[in-house]
């Protein structure tokens, strides 16, 4: 059954279109928004005093953000995108010597070039492997098994992500980070699309992997430019911090020592440069929205919306990508709508907006609703898309 959140999203929504591209970056409830201006207000008035007194207040948003992930506040940093937590990870890791690198055709293009960087510099190898196998698996055994055979000798580090960006796809971490650690091969996980999309847990479920990266500005509701990594304590003393400042060492200025024990690994990824702190300030109320309307209402409100979608095109014989196996979202390749033209990423003269990722050799559509698209909205969005499908558009 739907629940109506439109109500908490009434401020900032543009009600003028259809938005289906949540996956890209989602919308605040409106408290968000508030809160972010109400801050920066009050910045304003004494920049001075809200820099040096901002260190405490962070360190309790990781801890918030430590309980709605269920990880330790001490293995996490907070970063602008999912994109520059990468880097800190990718980047700062030391692999030996002729290491190759692993990853596959299904992965965001950015992270994939911070994988070539990454082996230019260091003078590694990168290979991507097709793991188009992928969609005739229906278990979670047989989605590792396809992973794991693309593994050679050389392998050091695998980079994955948690959902794939442009078809929906779970990868089931636990069970393959635990293969993985059998073989001595770092995991490193993409999870852009995971937090607040996904139940994540990482001090039972995916305590094995090694180190993970997640947006909370899409699924999750938070202001846009918050993001986290993740780091498990077994590399937290080897990773080396890609920026340099106040808290590298023990001996950090008194403020800043209200952040995280000095010389611990929180500390020493935490950005102390001067900076607005008013997006982090804003997932003080989204971490708020989340506990008031409970977490797994939201997601499953989420996933009552995808099912709607996926049902109501299937009874017009339009299939997803993935249909064997764990969807987050739902993609569809472009030829199923034969009569759709694009202007941007909006079906042309229509009010529908989606998202048009790429995987090799095919053009994308990717729905992506949310909790504040209703069920008119989606009504509306699925005979737009059947229409398209028949040619009964005016396109």
């Amino acid at each position: 059954m739907f629940q109506n959140f439109s109500q908490d999203f009434a401020s900032y929504k543009d009600t003028s279109f259809i938005n289906l591209n949540n996956g890209t970056l989602g919308l605040c409830p409106s408290v968000v928004i508030d809160q972010q201006k109400a801050e920066l207000e009050i910045f304003e008035k004494n920049t001075s005093s809200g820099y040096g007194d901002a260190w405490a207040r962070l360190w309790r948003i990781q801890q918030g953000l430590g309980d709605f992930l269920n990880a330790n506040p001490r293995d996490l940093f907070l970063r602008p995108n999912v994109t520059l937590a990468l880097n800190e990870i990718i980047m700062g890791l030391n692999l030996p010597a002729n290491s190759e690198i692993l990853t596959n055709t299904f992965e965001y293009g950015a992270v994939v070039n911070i994988l070539k960087h990454k082996c230019q510099r260091d003078d590694l190898s990168l290979r991507s492997e097709d793991f188009s196998a992928l969609y005739d698996c229906s278990t979670d055994e047989a989605v590792v098994e396809v992973i794991l055979k693309a593994v050679s000798a050389k392998t050091r580090m695998l980079l994955i992500s948690h959902v794939f960006t442009g078809n929906g796809l779970i990868v089931p971490l636990a069970k393959l980070a635990r293969e993985l650690r059998k073989r001595n091969i770092l995991l490193v996980v993409d999870g852009a699309h995971a937090p607040g999309l996904l139940k994540l847990d990482f001090k039972q479920e995916i305590h094995e992997v090694d180190f993970y990266a997640g947006n909370l500005h899409k699924w999750f509701m938070g202001p846009k430019g918050t993001a986290f990594g993740w780091v498990h304590p077994d590399h937290q003393s080897t990773l080396n911090p890609q920026y340099g400042s106040w808290t590298m060492s023990e001996n950090v200025p008194a403020n800043m020592a209200s952040f995280a024990p000095p010389g611990e690994f929180a500390s020493r990824m935490l950005w102390s440069h001067s900076q607005s702190f008013t997006a982090y300030y804003g997932l003080e109320a989204a971490l708020s929205y989340w506990t008031h309307h409970k977490a797994d209402v939201i997601r499953q409100q989420i996933q009552v919306r995808m099912k709607y979608l996926k049902d109501s095109l299937a009874d017009a014989g339009i299939f997803a990508l993935v249909n064997n196996y764990n969807s987050a979202f739902l993609c569809y390749n472009v030829g199923e709508f034969p009569h759709a033209q694009f202007q941007g990423i909006f079906l042309k003269d229509t009010p529908l907006q989606v998202g048009l990722p790429r995987l090799p050799g095919a053009q994308i559509l990717r729905l992506t609703p949310h909790i504040h698209n209703t069920q008119e909205e989606l009504s509306k969005a699925v005979q737009i898309l059947k229409d398209h499908r028949t040619g009964l558009s005016k396109v």
